[in-house]
């Protein structure tokens, strides 16, 4: 197994490699790395590249895979407002979409997220705020799944160390990613959901065999725990039901990946065209490795310290014939895309937002100015590195501190989510109401972050799991709460100097 495992990882670590390198030898200034300019090489070029990259950001080894085999024992069936909430953030927005791309038009680059929602509220301070918070999600989210991937690494590989397995892995990322830059990324993802695609088939074919020669169906069925294959009441199941909804469906409006891949399209119809394939692909994949998590228990017993996926994989290892070496080249080699395409879309993202929203208000340079200096590349990718191993030694430590990864899914996006509401009022409101906002937005966003992450962490220190669920409903609320309390209290006040 530790053969075909290693194989598996350097195949796909080779096919990053010569992309990145390729279009880095031909990048010749920062917006060949990040989207900042049009015609540029950071760029997307059609609906199906859109549409591949996206549905292979979401799915990720961390916080989809692993975590949906984890909680399967759990939840089972309800797993599936997952698929739902998930394809319903992306047609949310889809249905803003024309709205977000006629905005963006009207400057004489691409924006980032912060940058349109500090200029759309006429603040400087709206877009460092919510710059930093988006980057502290982002590249925990980031770091987590270097850290979960080195540890499924390591427990495939004996004789392998996690810490080392996630040395390995991280240079990796930083490697191609630094290279390649965004138009690598788009690609790679391009690459990496093909290989997700065979992950999944070959194992549910494996699933099937495996049943057939092994009593069939009925007994495989009947291996199942009870609860799994139905959506009957469970604890905590409220709180997960809310903090799944809250988390997918108004996330991906406020996410920094979904804005950077808007601005690197060069038409509309890619944007409008490409959300609908992203939301009909990622409920098909979502729903198959659903249905694969609920149904391992046919192959394997849960002994509830190891993941069950790693003991769906032991069992694949264990059946000698070709086929199963087959499928276990394929399992690695999907998964690890999944890891690489998630990992590489948020360390790009957020170095993206790091050098321009955070960074650039420092420096007395134009953006007109570093997209012709050949040194802003070399910057760009400097930060990408740094911010990403200050980032891995964070969460690894939280890890450490005995963070699950359901724990950690939920405290990292569910704080992101409070950016939502200024996103929807800068798409709907005037210009003078947003200008009167600016305040009320900075404290939503902040107050908002540190509710979710403090309701997340609060939660799994004391062992109320309630609080770790409902934390991005927590963010949420906080920060409508107080952006609408804003809205009224302006709304009067402009009424009453009239």
């Amino acid at each position: 197994m530790s053969v075909i495992v290693i194989a598996a990882l350097l195949t796909s670590f080779t096919i990053c490699t010569v992309v990145s390198v390729y279009l880095g030898i031909r990048a010749k200034s920062v917006a060949d790395m990040l989207p900042l300019s049009e015609k540029k090489m950071a760029q997307i070029k059609s609906s199906g590249e859109f549409s591949a990259s996206t549905v292979a950001t979401t799915i990720s080894l961390a916080t989809v895979v692993l975590a949906f085999f984890e909680l399967a024992d759990k939840f089972g069936l309800w797993l599936f407002w997952a698929v739902i909430t998930t394809s319903a953030g992306l047609l949310l927005v889809r249905l803003f979409a024309n709205k977000i791309w006629t905005k963006i038009s009207a400057y004489d680059h691409r924006p980032t997220l912060n940058e349109f929602l500090g200029r759309e509220f006429n603040s400087t301070s709206v877009r460092s705020v919510s710059a930093v918070c988006t980057s502290l999600g982002f590249l925990s989210a980031f770091a987590l799944e270097l850290i979960v991937g080195s540890a499924f690494f390591a427990g495939l590989v004996p004789g392998v160390k996690p810490f080392t397995a996630l040395v390995i892995l991280s240079l990796a990322v930083f490697l191609y990613t630094a290279v390649g830059g965004f138009r690598a990324v788009i690609i790679s993802d391009r690459i990496q959901m093909f290989t997700i695609w065979m992950f999944l088939f070959f194992l549910s074919v494996f699933y099937a065999c495996y049943v057939m020669q092994n009593g069939g169906w009925a007994k495989g069925i009947e291996n199942i725990p009870q609860g799994v294959l139905n959506l009957s009441g469970r604890e905590g199941l409220s709180s997960f039901l809310a903090g799944i909804f809250v988390m997918n469906v108004p996330t991906y409006l406020s996410d920094i990946g979904i804005w950077q891949r808007i601005a690197g399209a060069q038409h509309s119809s890619i944007v409008l065209k490409g959300l609908l394939r992203s939301a009909l692909g990622a409920a098909i994949s979502w729903s198959l490795i659903i249905l694969l998590a609920c149904f391992a228990f046919m192959l394997i017993k849960t002994d509830q310290t190891t993941n069950p996926l790693i003991l769906v994989i032991q069992t694949v290892s264990s059946s000698k014939s070709f086929f199963a070496v087959l499928v276990l080249f394929f399992i690695t080699l999907g998964l690890y895309g999944a890891m690489l395409s998630t990992a590489s879309t948020q360390l790009i993202a957020v170095s993206h937002t790091i050098y321009e929203d955070i960074l650039s208000s420092m420096r007395n340079r134009s953006l007109k100015e570093r997209l012709v200096l050949a040194k802003e590349l070399y910057i760009s990718r400097l930060i990408l590195v740094v911010s990403a191993i200050a980032s891995i030694a964070v969460v690894y430590y939280l890890w450490r501190r005995g963070l699950s990864i359901a724990d950690l899914v939920f405290t990292i996006y569910g704080a992101q989510v409070g950016l939502c509401p200024l996103v929807i009022a800068a798409l709907l409101l005037k210009p003078g109401q947003l200008a009167r906002l600016s305040g009320w937005a900075v404290a939503a966003v902040s107050v908002g972050f540190l509710t979710g992450w403090s309701s997340a962490i609060y939660g799994n220190f004391f062992g109320t799991e309630s609080l770790v669920y409902s934390s991005p409903v927590s963010s949420l609320f906080v920060s409508s709460v107080i952006l609408l309390s804003g809205l009224i209290f302006t709304s009067k006040k402009s009424k009453g100097e009239k």
